[in-house]
């Protein structure tokens, strides 16, 4: 082996040079210039504002499915309450007597005043309140009154509203003029009921007949900028849910008829699934109908009408309003 010559020592060091720079170069070129980096963020962007919405209708969708599945199992208990109470439907809410009747057992105790929905649910076997309170004058664990419990299970609540607990100002409301009008027409007659109690055999269609659906409540009335936002215990006409567990129908005599707040606010179905409200029929199907369909009319600021079509929701299948003094 023959020593380095000078020569060959300036040709290993020009060669170390170019790898030394070669070896630079690459750690270079591993990074990003912020073009680069500003390019991969629009791509980015770019990818959640597509997939954003998409998975936002998957999560509605999914919602709608649940809901649905909610009326269907709280009509197997429309069913079950007709065959055993003589084909009788159920009330829409008793009425208020004074602080201790009317009273009815649901599962898990006596109940003051019960929903329809309370009682539906006690024939399929799903407890509708923690402690069911016996007295208006009574309050739960949670300080709510007998008359404004929450519900305990969430077969109660649709999944689209699931903070509207509230039996009063509940996400659910029933047909109550046409199948269960349970006021009372005169206050000294604790039977007097104005239209209440209805057997399935009155209805003409019970699969077309609008029995359960989810509710807006009173803001129904009111154009969508003038909603409020749901609150539990309230009873302002404009917020959400605001006396949802009465579901009215699409026309109202507002001379001779009935509405849901008894300052003359109307309540309606509410298209919160999609466009869409998920409706329980008499029979005990379920099916997601758009409020034009169910017969609702819509104003040109948004709010629901009163000259609708009830030929959905009558027992006989025509286009009338509920008056107190009849068809």
């Amino acid at each position: 082996m023959r020593p380095a010559t000078n020569r060959d020592r300036a040709s290993n060091d020009a060669m170390a040079r170019r790898v030394g720079r070669a070896g630079s170069d690459s750690r270079i070129r591993r990074g990003f210039t912020l073009i680069e980096l500003l390019v991969v963020i629009a791509i980015i962007a770019l990818l959640l504002s597509i997939l954003v919405p998409s998975l936002s209708a998957a999560r509605q969708r999914g919602q709608a499915t649940v809901c649905l599945a909610h009326l269907r199992t709280l009509g197997q208990g429309l069913v079950m309450y007709s065959t055993d109470h003589r084909d009788q439907l159920v009330p829409g809410r008793l009425p208020r007597l004074d602080d201790d009747n009317w009273r009815a057992l649901v599962l898990g105790g006596w109940k003051y005043r019960p929903t329809f929905l309370a009682m539906m649910g006690t024939n399929v076997g799903i407890q509708p309140f923690e402690q069911p309170m016996p007295s208006r004058s009574m309050t739960d664990r949670f300080g709510e009154p007998g008359d404004r419990q929450n519900y305990f299970s969430n077969v109660y609540v649709c999944s689209a509203r699931s903070n509207w607990t509230d039996e009063r100002n509940g996400s659910y409301g029933y047909n109550y003029q046409f199948l269960g009008n349970s006021r009372l027409r005169d206050s000294g007659d604790p039977n007097s009921f104005k239209n209440w109690p209805m057997v399935v055999t009155d209805i003409r269609d019970p699969s077309r007949c609008v029995a359960v659906g989810d509710s807006m409540g009173t803001a129904a009335a009111f154009p969508p900028d003038q909603r409020a936002e749901y609150l539990n215990n309230d009873r302002g006409a404009e917020h959400l849910g605001n006396e949802g567990f009465n579901l009215d129908p699409p026309r109202i005599d507002s001379a001779d008829g009935e509405i849901a707040d008894r300052d003359g606010f109307r309540s309606s179905a509410d298209d919160r699934h999609l466009g869409r409200a998920n409706i329980q029929w008499v029979d005990g199907h379920g099916s997601a109908e758009r409020l034009e369909d169910l017969g609702y009319q819509m104003e040109p600021d948004g709010s629901v009408g009163l000259d609708g079509s009830n030929v959905k929701w009558s027992a006989s299948g025509r286009d009338e309003a509920w008056t107190l003094s009849g068809p």
